[in-house]
C-alpha cells in the first residue's frame, strides 16, 4: 500500500513538460529503431524477456516464480526479496522516470493500477503492459495465473498458486474450532488526523483474519475506510492488531501508537492487553507471504494462555515472545498472554508519521 497509502502529489510545470515531451519523442526512436510500434505478444519466449515490475507484489510474484533474473526494472517499493534491490528503480505508477525506463529496454510491465494514461504510456512506448488486479485473495491467484501465461510460465504459475493455498489451508486447519474475537486491523494514524485507516469486509486483508480465526471488527464492507476514535470504542475489539511499518517502525513512534491506545482504556482489546503492534510490511502485501502473513496474525490472535506454554502453532511461549516468529509489542503489559516481544528491524514502507490519538470520549479533531 503497500504497500500502504501514498499520498503524492505531481505538479507538472513547463519545464517538467518538456522533458516529460523529451522522453516520449526518445521513446518513439527508440520504438522505430527496433521496427515496431506494436507492444510484444503474450507467451514470450523466456530468452527475449525483459520485465519491468511496477508493484511489490508483482516483484515478489516474479521471484517467487524463477524470473527473477528477467527484471530490468522496478518500483522504488519493491524492496523484497533483498536481490530486487540490485535491480534498476524506476519510480512508481504515479510519477514514472520514462527516460530510465526506455534506457533499461523492457518488453514487458506488469503493474497493478486503474489509471488508463499510465497504462498509455508504457504502450506507446512498445511495451506490452498487462494491468492486475489483488484487492481480494482470489483476483490475487487471478493475477499469478495470468503472470505465468504472459512469461510461458505456466506450470511455476500453478506451483506458487497451489503453494498458497496450502500455507492458508493450514493456518485454517490450525485455528479450527478456537473461539473467533473481533480483531481490529489498522494503521498509524497520520499527524494531523484523529482519524486511521482500517481494514474493512471484503479486503484480502479481512480475508487473512479469517484464515487466522478471528472475525473482523469492522462490519462495513469497504477499503480501507478511515474511522475516528469514537467509532473505534464503539466496536469494541477483542483484539487490535496495529501495523507499523517503514518510519512508523522508529522506537518513538512505537511508542507514540503506545502511549495512544492506552487511553483508550474502555475499548476490551486494550483493558485485556491485546493490541498489537506488527512491523512486517507483508501483512499488506497480496503476495507469495499471504501464507506466512496469516500465521502472523494467527500468533497473536490466538496466543497461549498464561502458563500453558504452547498456543494454536505448538510454539514454545519463550519463542513466541523472541524476534524471529512474532515482531508484535502488546500496547498494555501482556500477563494475560505472556508475548513480550520487541519489532525487528522494519523493510522500508509507507512515510506515514504518528500523530497520538485523543484520549476516549474526545471528538475526531
Amino acid at each position: 500500500m503497500r504497500q500502504s497509502f501514498i499520498n503524492l502529489a505531481a505538479i507538472l510545470g513547463l519545464a517538467a513538460a518538456t522533458l516529460w515531451l523529451a522522453g516520449l519523442f526518445a521513446a518513439t526512436l527508440w520504438v522505430a529503431g527496433c521496427g515496431s510500434s506494436a507492444p510484444t505478444q503474450a507467451g514470450q519466449d523466456a530468452g527475449d524477456l525483459r520485465i519491468l515490475s511496477l508493484t511489490p507484489n508483482v516483484t515478489e510474484v516474479l521471484f517467487a516464480m524463477g524470473l527473477g533474473d528477467r527484471i530490468v526494472g522496478r518500483s522504488n517499493y519493491c524492496t523484497y526479496p533483498q536481490e530486487a534491490l540490485a535491480i534498476p528503480a524506476v519510480g512508481d505508477t504515479l510519477q514514472m522516470n520514462q527516460e530510465k525506463i526506455i534506457a533499461l529496454r523492457p518488453t514487458l510491465a506488469f503493474l497493478i493500477t486503474s489509471r488508463q494514461a499510465v497504462i498509455g504510456t508504457l504502450e506507446k512506448m512498445g511495451i506490452r503492459t498487462v494491468a492486475l488486479r489483488s484487492d481480494r485473495m482470489d483476483e490475487l491467484l487471478v493475477s499469478i495465473r495470468s503472470i505465468g501465461r504472459e512469461t510461458g510460465r505456466t506450470e511455476a504459475a500453478e506451483a506458487l498458486v497451489g503453494r498458497i493455498q496450502a500455507d492458508l489451508e493450514a493456518v485454517r486447519g490450525r485455528v479450527r474450532g478456537l473461539p473467533r474475537p473481533r480483531t481490529l486491523f489498522a494503521f498509524p494514524m497520520t499527524v494531523g488526523s484523529a482519524q486511521m485507516m482500517v481494514a474493512g469486509r471484503g479486503t484480502f486483508v479481512d480475508e487473512l483474519l479469517d484464515v487466522a480465526g478471528a472475525e473482523n471488527a469492522f462490519p462495513d464492507v469497504a477499503n480501507w475506510p478511515a474511522v475516528s476514535p469514537e467509532r473505534i470504542i464503539a466496536l469494541a475489539p477483542e483484539v487490535v492488531v496495529v501495523n507499523a511499518t517503514g518510519d512508523d517502525a522508529a522506537g518513538d513512534r512505537l511508542e507514540a501508537v503506545r502511549r495512544a491506545w492506552a487511553n483508550w482504556t474502555t475499548v476490551p482489546a486494550v483493558a485485556g492487553g491485546r493490541v498489537y503492534i506488527l512491523t512486517e510490511p507483508y501483512l499488506t502485501i497480496p503476495g507469495p507471504r499471504v501464507g506466512l502473513a496469516a500465521e502472523k496474525l494467527a500468533e497473536v490472535i490466538h496466543p497461549p494462555a498464561a502458563g500453558a506454554g504452547e498456543g494454536a502453532f505448538g510454539v514454545p511461549t519463550a519463542f513466541l515472545s523472541g524476534v524471529p516468529r512474532v515482531a508484535c509489542q502488546p500496547v498494555l503489559p501482556a500477563s494475560a498472554h505472556g508475548l513480550t516481544s520487541k519489532p525487528w528491524h522494519p523493510a522500508k514502507g509507507t512515510p506515514n508519521t504518528y500523530a497520538s490519538a485523543p484520549a476516549a470520549g474526545e471528538g475526531a479533531r
